[in-house]
């Protein structure tokens, strides 16, 4: 006598998430992919950030970024609207009087060239 295999039933037996995940073995993974930090580790308590700190930062940030420079060779760029919005937005809230797009742009662009000097010239030698 020959036994049909056709009538076994498939069932759902994740009842909890209706939406299942590809190649999912129905356990519980609490790993995040986006970060390399290890699940399940005590991370420290972090400090409270003072009033008079956040001043100072932003003193910082501000005669770091934020001071107008006069750009004598200057050069056209293009770049997304969005990210135009944004830096102007920054000038104009956070910045002094004759602060521009422009200055800004160009001293993160300095500070990202300096910060990576030795890394461009190991990868330029490659």
């Amino acid at each position: 006598m020959k036994t049909n295999n056709t009538d076994k039933i498939i069932t759902n037996d994740n009842t909890n998430n209706p939406n299942l995940a590809v190649n999912s073995d129905n356990t519980a993974d609490n790993t995040n992919l986006f970060n390399d930090e290890q699940p399940n580790t005590i991370q420290p308590k972090q400090q409270r950030i003072g009033k008079q700190q956040r001043k100072s930062d932003f003193a910082e940030f501000k005669a770091t970024y934020l001071t107008p420079a006069k750009l004598v060779k200057r050069h056209p760029v293009n770049i997304e609207e969005e990210v135009w919005e944004q830096l102007e937005r920054i000038t104009r809230i956070l910045g002094d009087r004759g602060a521009n797009v422009g200055s800004y742009i160009n001293a993160v662009l300095a500070e990202h060239l300096n910060f990576y000097a030795d890394d461009i010239e190991i990868w330029r030698k490659l």
